[in-house]
């Protein structure tokens, strides 16, 4: 049984602030080894619940946060960006049973810890066939077509209700309270771990039951209100991006690879903005 999971920062337990999740500043230290942790315990979690074989991509920010030495040597390890999948290359270069995000957190425009999606600060809201999506929509949608459940997700009590109403069989680990964008009641970062694990242990052994949940069904329209009016005119110059208004482009497509390939030219795109 192979199993896939991709790791976020931002829905780790202990971390509510931007400069934990910046790796220029003092405080990314800590938290990158908190998301370590967490990781290893999914990866663990996965092992003891009959899992043959476990990946996991890196997929924060430039995606080099898992330092290869501190992560559970059974596991692959998918860094580094540009790719093509994002938050879960690798996925399509073979057949994986079930897929885990660990450390996600909620969408751009809704309540939660950190909340975003893709970036925070050129996105401010995406939608996907006329609904609101986070990164956990687009890329269980991604996975969906592949034919690839989701399983488990972890993060904070915001993004629990969000996946509950959405995704009602997958599993989830609640790690934080949100009190604000950038407060949060945490659990320990060993209870979080030890619930992680036994929860990714209970997924695996039930996996072969839970099915492929398809919220989303092509043709797919990705619409996007960018947080400036430069940032929607730089959008539109990519061909096939519709201008809807001052900070609306829009984007149709058949696969959900397309979409997310396009996401990220945006959020580079975006870079060449102050």
């Amino acid at each position: 049984m192979k199993v896939f999971i991709s790791a976020d920062i931002e829905g780790i337990a202990g971390v509510m602030r931007p400069e934990q999740c910046n790796p220029g500043h003092a405080d990314y230290a800590a938290a990158r080894e908190l998301m370590e942790q967490e990781v290893n315990a999914a990866i663990d979690g996965a092992f003891a619940g009959g899992a043959t074989e476990v990946t996991v991509a890196d997929s924060h920010a430039m995606m080099q946060n898992l330092r290869a030495d501190r992560i559970d040597a059974r596991a692959r390890l998918v860094q580094g960006k540009p790719r093509g999948l994002s938050m879960v290359e690798g996925l399509q270069h073979q057949r994986y049973d079930g897929l885990m995000f660990i450390g996600y957190h909620s969408a751009a425009g809704e309540r939660g810890v950190l909340a975003h999606t893709i970036n925070g600060r050129a996105f401010y809201r995406v939608s996907l066939n006329g609904e609101a999506v986070g990164e956990s929509d687009l890329y269980a949608a991604a996975a969906a077509e592949l034919n690839v459940p989701l399983w488990l997700v972890s993060g904070d009590d915001e993004l629990q209700r969000w996946i509950a109403e959405r995704y009602p069989q997958s599993g989830y680990v609640c790690v934080k309270r949100a009190l604000s964008q950038t407060a949060a009641e945490s659990l320990s970062p060993q209870r979080a771990r030890a619930e992680i694990r036994e929860r990714a242990m209970q997924q695996v052994r039930q996996g072969a039951r839970l099915p492929v949940e398809r919220r989303f069904m092509p043709p797919y329209r990705l619409t996007l209100m960018a947080a400036k009016p430069v940032l929607a005119d730089l959008f539109s110059l990519v061909p096939g991006v519709e201008r809807q208004d001052a900070l609306t482009v829009a984007f149709d497509s058949d696969n959900m690879a397309a979409q997310i390939r396009l996401l990220s030219v945006f959020s580079y795109l975006a870079t060449t903005q102050s």
